[in-house]
């Protein structure tokens, strides 16, 4: 082979050899390594994430297995989405719900508190949710609210943008499966992940302008209200902010003020950690960029609001 030619070939050869040991090489750190969650679940690395971290018990919560019998123990139970099920989160003891009872413990106070949360649910399915474990017996329920629970039970509209903006063509889709790094950087330089947030948090908000839609949303939630009272059960709603919208201009604020007054006029104690968070650098809120859930930050906040709450009524005569 004449000189000119083995240099080519030498060369091509290595160059194709980088470029293979380069790509494994992120392969195999996106595949294994990679520890991010993504807030849509769009991603290959979404499901890495939740088999490394998420553990369900014999009620299918993300918590340890549940007591019973215990009769000196205040039982507190932990309603609502992914907010309360700790999306994002890596370790369980850095949720708002096992905070709380971290504190209260500190506190003297001899409590159990359960995580009754579930990813995706709307204020009906919560609702569906607590009469199916109510057996257990609550003290006081913690009723996590947020902007999206307005959504009618399968009718919402916020998942066919899930479903259409998730779509990918054939042959994207084909690599995708088989590879962990291109998935990942495809849906990173798509637009249309972060367009695919603001049309929900768009499609969340101009629900409350829908008055069918309010009107049967808050009937669940005084019915549901009614329930509690009959059942002397304590309630406590903490409403969480859009961390994706937080801002000078934040759309919501309207919707906070009528749902936090709402809320107090069913007698039921009402915490909004939006002041709280209203001028703070969203991105330091989050619980990653690629994933608006509230990071341990907000929840160490709503544990803390929450627990000088409960202290105040259990220290009450």
């Amino acid at each position: 082979m004449p000189k000119r030619k083995k240099q080519v070939f030498l060369a091509l050869t290595f160059t194709i050899f980088s470029i293979v040991a380069v790509f494994s090489a992120f392969e195999a750190y996106f595949r294994y390594i990679y520890d991010v969650p993504d807030g849509l679940g769009y991603l290959k690395v979404n499901k890495k994430w939740h088999e490394r971290h998420v553990v369900y018990n014999s009620y299918f919560f993300r918590d340890r297995d549940f007591e019973l019998g215990k009769a000196d123990v205040i039982r507190i139970g932990v309603l609502g989405d992914s907010i309360a099920f700790g999306g994002g989160i890596e370790k369980v003891e850095d949720r708002f719900s096992n905070l709380l009872e971290k504190k209260l413990a500190e506190d003297g106070k001899n409590v159990q508190v359960y995580n009754l949360g579930k990813p995706g649910y709307d204020t009906q399915a919560e609702i569906e949710e607590y009469e199916r474990v109510k057996h257990l017996k609550f003290d006081i329920l913690v009723w996590e609210y947020f902007l999206n629970d307005i959504q009618p039970k399968d009718k919402s509209t916020g998942t066919p943008i899930i479903n259409e903006n998730s779509k990918k063509s054939k042959i994207i889709t084909f690599i995708s499966d088989r590879s962990y790094l291109f998935d990942f950087v495809y849906w990173r330089f798509s637009q249309r992940y972060q367009k695919t947030f603001q049309a929900l948090r768009t499609a969340d908000l101009n629900q409350y302008k829908n008055q069918k839609v309010l009107e049967d949303h808050k009937k669940a939630i005084a019915d549901f209200a009614k329930t509690l009272k009959i059942e002397n059960t304590k309630t406590f709603v903490i409403i969480f902010p859009s961390t994706f919208l937080l801002g000078p201009d934040y759309p919501a604020k309207d919707i906070h003020k009528m749902m936090g007054e709402y809320f107090q006029e069913l007698g039921l104690e009402t915490i909004d950690l939006l002041p709280d968070l209203a001028d703070k650098d969203r991105t330091k809120l989050m619980a990653s960029k690629f994933d608006p859930h509230p990071n341990e930050i907000v929840h160490n906040l709503a544990a803390q609001k929450l627990a000088s709450q409960i202290n105040a009524y259990l220290s009450s005569p």
